[in-house]
């Protein structure tokens, strides 16, 4: 797995960052400097521009062969911060192409005093839907013909309302779902979950909210689409792709959570 030898990089956050991370989550976590990412970062064509080489406002992270078996990671609140760089080539390794955009613009929640008013930036009307119809260009104009999506925390809100909205993704992955956002931005989170398309694998933390955990309307939602949720009680929010590696504890469920991500796309797709 490609993730390992990263240093926790503590940082201050606004307390509205309640509203989609548990206080307890583990903060921000700077990207590791003893790893050499497999991918590499471009700006993603405009739309209609594929091929013609017109640069667009969202950047992308790549990595693995073009083929018709493509995973697009969507971030959390701390853009490419942490291991997802290393969680992608790791996904790569597996024979898929992965894209992962930076739907935030080089921005994230560290630091903002407002997370509300930082996140409602970047909603699905002014920038999400777009994007993922440009991703989503990009990989048919690459190949991919099955197209599944792995979230973290915001990532698996993009995820959720990406197929509510009838976006074709084969199936989706969360560790540590936010899907709430969407009642920040102004939606019905169950009714969001309610239109999945497509299954969906959550694997939430043991401070996650209790409807993305068994039992909860969010966790029977998407059992009812075909998919499942998988708690890991020991963990706390944030611990696939930022949590210490040096805890025991934690390193093995980032691995049992990367496992049981693969497997589940190998299942679907």
């Amino acid at each position: 797995l490609q993730y390992t030898g990263l240093r926790v990089s503590f940082r201050i956050c606004s307390t509205t960052m309640a509203a989609c991370c548990p206080s307890s989550a583990w903060p921000a976590l700077s990207p590791p400097e003893d790893y050499t990412p497999a991918g590499s970062e471009a700006a993603l064509p405009a739309p209609g521009c594929f091929g013609v080489g017109q640069a667009g406002d969202l950047n992308i992270y790549t990595t693995g062969t073009p083929g018709a078996k493509a995973i697009i990671v969507c971030p959390e609140v701390f853009g490419w911060g942490g291991r997802l760089k290393g969680i992608c080539d790791t996904l790569a390794g597996e024979g898929y192409f992965v894209v992962m955009p930076d739907f935030h613009r080089g921005t994230t929640a560290a630091g903002q005093p407002d997370f509300g008013a930082w996140v409602n930036q970047y909603t699905w009307e002014s920038h999400i839907k777009n994007d993922f119809q440009n991703v989503f260009d990009f990989l048919s104009s690459q190949g991919a013909t099955d197209i599944g999506a792995m979230g973290f925390c915001w990532g698996v809100w993009a995820l959720s309302k990406a197929s509510s909205e009838g976006f074709g993704l084969k199936c989706g992955v969360g560790p540590h779902p936010s899907t709430r956002l969407e009642g920040m931005m102004g939606g019905d989170e169950a009714a969001m979950m309610a239109k999945l398309h497509m299954p969906v694998l959550l694997l939430p933390a043991g401070d996650d909210p209790d409807n993305v955990k068994p039992g909860g309307a969010v966790a029977e939602s998407v059992i009812a689409k075909g998919g499942a949720s998988e708690p890991f009680p020991e963990m706390k929010h944030g611990w696939v792709s930022r949590g210490a590696l040096s805890d025991a504890a934690v390193k093995r469920d980032v691995e049992g959570a990367i496992t049981k991500a693969i497997d589940f796309f190998k299942k679907h797709m």
